[in-house]
């Protein structure tokens, strides 16, 4: 919770390693302009010198998740850059390791990571596990291919129905995020319209608010900006998308079945599904509702993919179309959930709800 409160002040949604290293993400059009790397904007960087610096905050949670540590596992909270902790000399080695690793067997693609050996553990297990948790049994494999249009069809209708579904042009949700364990919650106010969203939370030292004007996506931290990866900013922009999932072969043009995976023990069809853009995600959607269930998008790191990912569950029909009240977001290191209180279809909305506050003089 300590950690949790510096990071509002800094209006961030990662885990305190992410709020000393704020950053964006290099995108393909930025790969004319030179790349500010971390070992020129941090201190003391004996590793990842090169590595370019808006990715330091998602790979130390990769570190922190694959460990299952935190923070101050390896660094002095006064001051990161410290050397006091003979664990950070320790964790610098294991990245030489498997940098060298990936490099002789890989072409230096980050196949082998800190989770390969870790698994969540602060020391790898080098021996068989000799007690392991039984595996859930695979689910059957259907005997014919369930075609993407088929299975769009029925989670539309799940939801009551695509001309149902047509009807609702705006939507107002009141909502709690909880933290884990159900010790903070935070109240959210959340709109649509249309192609449009917004959503505030208000925390104890700053209200975070995002959104996205139909064009351009933003986050800010009571009437201060907060720069955006461009990761962050589809993610923003996927929330607008989904809000008419009738349109949902033209916010995926590509759909593609993969194969029957479980979710919460329920078998699921796997689609990944392709943006206009080029980003790729997982949609899982229950093979006996047909609803969407899960969500999974990944950007790349030096030590392998930053997930990021999105349950969905508890629907509950309101003005006649279902909706999600119980929403479960996790990545490396950080998990929250946000339960819906109530929700109205088709309010009056004002376009200002949608656009960057303007900064305070």
């Amino acid at each position: 919770m300590k950690n949790y409160l510096k990071l509002t002040a800094v209006a961030l949604t990662l885990p305190f390693f992410a709020v000393l290293f704020t950053n964006h993400w290099t995108t393909a059009a930025q790969t004319t302009q030179q790349v500010e790397t971390a070992g020129q904007k941090f201190k003391n960087i004996k590793v990842l010198n090169d590595m370019p610096a808006d990715q330091l905050g998602r790979v130390m949670n990769l570190i922190s998740a694959s460990l299952g540590v935190k923070c101050d596992h390896c660094h002095v909270e006064s001051d990161f850059s410290k050397d006091d902790k003979r664990t950070k000399n320790t964790a610098r080695q294991m990245m030489k390791m498997t940098f060298e690793i990936n490099k002789a067997n890989f072409n230096g693609r980050p196949q082998v990571t800190c989770n390969s050996c870790h698994n969540g553990h602060e020391e790898p297990q080098n021996v068989p596990n000799l007690n392991p948790e039984p595996e859930p049994p695979r689910p059957e494999q259907p005997k014919e291919k369930p075609t993407t249009d088929q299975i769009v069809d029925k989670y539309l209708n799940a939801l009551g129905g695509a001309t149902k579904l047509a009807t609702v042009k705006t939507r107002y949700i009141k909502a709690n995020r909880v933290e884990p364990g159900g010790e903070v919650v935070e109240p959210e106010t959340i709109w649509f319209d249309n192609n449009k969203y917004s959503k505030s939370t208000v925390y104890t030292q700053a209200t975070i608010t995002e959104g996205y004007d139909g064009s351009t996506a933003w986050k800010t931290s009571g009437d201060k900006p907060i720069p955006l990866r461009p990761d962050e900013t589809e993610q923003i922009k996927r929330e607008a998308d989904l809000f008419l999932p009738q349109n949902i072969k033209s916010v995926y043009p590509t759909l593609n079945w993969r194969f029957v995976d479980l979710v919460n023990g329920k078998p699921a069809n796997v689609v990944l599904a392709t943006t206009a853009s080029g980003s790729r995600e997982r949609l899982y959607f229950d093979v006996a509702t047909g609803l969407l269930v899960r969500r999974v998008a990944a950007s790349p790191t030096v030590l392998g993919n930053f997930v990021y990912q999105v349950d969905y569950s508890d629907y509950k029909l309101f003005g006649g179309v279902k909706v999600p009240t119980t929403i479960e977001y996790a990545m490396p290191g950080i998990r929250w959930t946000e339960k819906v209180l109530q929700v109205k279809n088709n309010v009056p909305v004002e376009n200002v709800k949608f656009t960057v506050p303007a900064a305070k003089s």
